[in-house]
């Protein structure tokens, strides 16, 4: 039965004899005995310091054989997983293992001879091939490297070929597009030239426009400044007018009281003529006395009721529309009756002459009772 040495005590005791711990140490029963507490049943490791119980050791279950046996059945079954595949130092290893095994053999030295002359024979016959044959596969590995070498340039070569042929096709296309950009180009410029022309006219009738618009719009300024003075000389005139009517009433008011008064007096200073006092006397009747005086007196009044009538304006116009325009003139006449010995002789100016305002710049005669000058 093998042996075992126990660390701890330095004995030789039966491999049954030895407990091994979780840690992977062991020693002899005696010794692990005496490293736990009898207490505790835990204690330290003698190599690692590790804690342990003690029901943690235990026996080894191995079947242990003698080592040269062991070694060379190892050996014979390394010779039998040799193939080509295997590498030629593996095989001088093989080789080297097999003498170490040879010699460590208790046999007679004519079997040992034998062995070691197979072993030679191995060493010249086997060894070369194995070499030779690592060698040619390092070549053929080479070889095959060089030749998905050779293969990635044939393809790059093969995609440089293809690239150019689509260059080559590109080059046509971007030549005709280029041409018919350059043609292109040349009706553009074509274009804007006339565009331009058109431009240059149309901004040159833009400018004539805006000198248009900016003499329209002065007229129109001065439309407008001219209407407005025209609104207010209307306004001016709307209220004369107001006026005036106001007087022609104040005045017919007037005229009729006057009228009224005249008649009491001509009745109350008409005389009485008698035939018989006045009859050898070179005066008319009394008849045509009576009747001429009145007809004097009511011929007098007559005049003044006709400028009455005539100063009511049945139909006056408001002058909302502005003063009369040039060659305007009256159909009213003063009756014959009523003129005044010294009254001036009636103005020739015909038509009135206006300023740029309408209103008259002489003096215009607007009744017969007497000359008004309107402002």
């Amino acid at each position: 039965m093998p042996y075992g040495h126990c660390q701890v005590c330095l004995a030789y005791y039966p491999i049954s004899g030895f407990q091994i711990l979780p840690c992977g140490h062991g020693g002899c029963k005696s010794c692990l005995d005496q490293m736990f507490d009898s207490a505790t049943k835990i204690g330290s490791c003698w190599m690692c310091r590790q804690d342990v119980h003690r029901s943690k050791a235990h026996r080894i279950h191995l079947e242990l054989v003698d080592s040269k046996v062991a070694i060379l059945q190892d050996t014979i079954e390394g010779l039998g997983r040799m193939d080509a595949n295997v590498p030629s130092i593996s095989v001088n290893r093989a080789n080297a293992r097999i003498k170490r095994t040879v010699d460590e053999l208790e046999c007679d030295n004519e079997r040992a001879d034998l062995l070691r002359q197979a072993i030679a024979d191995f060493e010249e016959r086997i060894i070369p091939i194995y070499t030779l044959v690592e060698v040619q596969a390092k070549e053929i590995n080479r070889l095959q490297e060089q030749i998905s070498q050779t293969q990635g340039t044939e393809n790059a070569w093969n995609d440089i070929r293809e690239s150019s042929r689509k260059k080559d096709v590109l080059i046509t296309t971007l030549r005709s597009d280029l041409d018919q950009s350059n043609k292109d180009g040349r009706q553009a410029l074509s274009v804007m030239e006339k565009l331009t022309t058109d431009y240059l006219a149309l901004k040159n009738q833009n400018e004539l426009g805006i000198e248009e618009k900016k003499k329209l719009e002065d007229d129109n300024r001065n439309l407008r400044g001219l209407l407005q003075r025209h609104a207010k000389a209307a306004q001016l005139r709307k209220h004369k007018v107001q006026a005036l009517k106001e007087e022609i009433a104040s005045l017919k008011e007037r005229n009729e009281t006057l009228e009224q008064s005249q008649s009491v007096v001509s009745d109350e200073s008409l005389p009485v003529f008698l035939s018989d006092d006045y009859a050898d006397e070179n005066f008319p009747s009394s008849s045509s006395a009576q009747v001429a005086s009145p007809v004097r007196n009511k011929s007098k009044f007559s005049g003044l009721s006709q400028i009455t009538n005539d100063l009511h304006f049945a139909d006056v116009d408001d002058f909302d529309s502005g003063m009369p325009g040039p060659g305007f003139s009256s159909d009213w006449k003063m009756s014959s009756a009523t003129k005044p010995a010294k009254r001036k002789a009636e103005s020739s100016n015909f038509p009135i002459p206006l300023n740029k305002r309408g209103q008259p710049t002489v003096s215009v005669q607007t009744g017969p009772v007497r000359l008004r000058r309107i402002p």
